[in-house]
């Protein structure tokens, strides 16, 4: 079985300054997603399944409409591996009621309708479910086993300047990653890209993301495009 886990916004920073070596694990690296003129989720995690930049294609649908935007198996290297199961991923099995419910979220927090702590509760919930659900299916026999997690991205857009709370969302992403590694199988962790701290907020960073594989891959620093043609040559 070959694993991918999706992390939205992990900072290759703050996976080293936490110490987080299972995020991390045998290799890791920075992705070059320097051909994108704003490092947009939905985009870059579009372009990743399909492995050509679909900037153009999908900012044409506007603000509302990316969300809506969906690959099918056989545009992307999902198609690859017959057996397989893809939760959460932009692009492709994105849950839109969870981004609706994120965004109300942030705007509720910026106009002073909600407190962090009040923030924060549903998006934990959200990805506590998630993880629960990662768990189980890493127990099951798949092709692949491709799961995408955002809590870094939501939460670190009102709380990346706090360490101490975004070290709590980091340990907690390297402990699922440690489990997945006991299971001793092909893996990748991506991210789309990395974040920044403005004051105590949070805002995507430009230029770069975040790869990690258990095993040697030669990757140095890929654009996010090229790895389709990765995971088809090493991961099938």
């Amino acid at each position: 079985m070959a694993i991918i886990i999706g992390i939205d916004a992990l900072d290759p920073e703050y996976a080293q300054a936490f110490n987080c070596k299972n995020l991390m694990q045998a290799h890791f690296g920075k992705t070059d997603i320097s051909g994108f003129s704003e490092p947009r989720t939905v985009v870059l995690w579009s372009s990743f399944l399909a492995g050509k930049n679909l900037e153009k294609e999908i900012l044409a649908l506007g603000d509302r409409e990316m969300w809506n935007f969906s690959l099918k198996p056989e545009q992307t290297f999902l198609a690859k591996f017959p057996k397989r199961i893809v939760v959460d991923v932009p692009g492709f099995a994105y849950s839109k009621e969870q981004h609706l419910l994120e965004r109300s979220q942030l705007k509720k927090f910026f106009s002073k309708e909600i407190s962090v702590e009040e923030f924060d509760r549903p998006i934990l919930e959200y990805h506590r479910g998630i993880k629960q659900r990662f768990l189980q299916d890493l127990e099951k026999d798949f092709d692949l086993l491709f799961y995408y997690f955002n809590a870094a991205d939501v939460i670190g857009h009102v709380s990346f300047g706090n360490k101490a709370k975004m070290r709590l969302i980091y340990n907690d992403l390297d402990e699922l990653a440690g489990r997945a590694a006991a299971k001793q199988h092909k893996m990748l962790i991506l991210s789309d890209h990395g974040m920044k701290a403005v004051g105590n907020f949070g805002d995507h960073a430009s230029g770069y993301g975040f790869w990690s594989t258990s095993f040697e891959a030669g990757l140095h620093r890929p654009k996010i495009t090229s790895l389709r043609s990765f995971i088809e040559k090493e991961m099938l």
